[in-house]
């Protein structure tokens, strides 16, 4: 009779812990951080991941965070879906937003909200009335220390009378910004820069080929037209056997000769521990926008030897080039 009282009162007890589990678990208030990329694309993919990867492990450190959760968002390269996305934001319990690309990041600051927004993968942030904002903040992905660079590289390897061409998209707000400094830049270098515009991938095969006839170097710095298209513009190149240059580090794999950029799993990781202080700190003012870190300079060596190209040692510790 004892034993069965016993095992009576120790069910009883755990039924009590379970429902005060329970009870905790449903106190737990539940809070969305959002993640909204513009566009699906390696580069913004890999800020992405490496955002969501540290976030979620800082969160899983903070008792205080235990009902804190991430969730995706994808405008498809829609800025009509963009500003939808971003709309519902208001609707919601949310207290940061990361935006992935300058169209996702515009949408976003637009809203009347007074959501937290970081914004990652995005030009200039001035340019499209991003900042000075009392809410958003975050880390250019160009600027004129990185175009700067690329272009004293360019002049370096391929000589001063080298004629460089750029394709661009005139209505990405980001590709204005940078054209303008490969202007004002390559002019201050003395440097010959033909800029020629696009606005669909279809075009990249004809402006391309026509391009190849008129330059020396094709070069793009950070526009997403060009970037979706670029095994369409290095299957030119190769015919040509013109050297192709990007500002995407994660596309050098699909035919150009050098990719001087950014590591965006590095601009992912420093995003991700932004925001988690910015929650803590329940504010941004101790964390203002930065400008993009200096940039790498990577080479395709099976492109390389394709093009019988050779790159002098000097060149290569001046510039600290990283094969590929």
């Amino acid at each position: 009779m004892k034993t069965k009282i016993n095992l009576i009162l120790f069910i009883g007890l755990i039924l009590l812990i379970g429902c005060n589990y329970s009870r905790e678990k449903e106190n737990i208030e539940r809070k969305e951080i959002a993640v909204l990329k513009y566009v699906t694309h390696p580069a913004l993919d890999e800020l992405e991941n490496a955002y969501v990867n540290r976030l979620d492990s800082l969160l899983k450190t903070s008792d205080s965070l235990k009902g804190y959760y991430i969730k995706k968002y994808n405008a498809n390269a829609s800025s009509t879906s963009a500003n939808t996305i971003a709309k519902s934001f208001e609707h919601k319990n949310i207290v940061l937003i990361l935006t992935i690309g300058t169209p996702a990041a515009i949408e976003v600051a637009n809203i009347n909200s007074d959501i937290f927004h970081l914004y990652g993968a995005v030009a200039d942030p001035l340019g499209a009335k991003i900042i000075p904002s009392k809410r958003s903040t975050g880390i250019q992905n160009s600027g004129e220390s990185i175009i700067r660079e690329a272009l004293v590289f360019i002049k370096t390897t391929f000589g001063q009378q080298v004629k460089i061409g750029t394709i661009y998209n005139p209505k990405e707000q980001n590709s204005i910004y940078v054209q303008g400094l490969i202007k004002k830049i390559g002019l201050e270098l003395g440097l010959s820069i033909k800029q020629v515009t696009t606005e669909s991938t279809s075009q990249l095969n004809g402006i391309t080929n026509s391009l190849c006839s008129e330059v020396d170097v094709i070069y793009s710095a950070n526009d997403n037209t060009v970037n979706s298209g670029v095994t369409t513009i290095t299957s030119v190149t190769s015919q040509y056997k013109k050297p192709f240059i990007i500002g995407d580090l994660s596309t050098l794999k699909d035919g150009a000769l050098f990719a001087i950029g950014l590591k965006y799993s590095t601009m992912g990781n420093e995003l991700a521990d932004m925001s988690y202080r910015v929650i803590l700190e329940n504010s941004i003012q101790s964390f203002p926008p930065q400008r993009p870190p200096k940039a790498e300079i990577w080479i395709n060596e099976k492109v390389r030897k394709e093009l019988g190209f050779n790159l002098s040692d000097s060149i290569k510790v001046k510039f600290k080039i990283k094969m590929n």
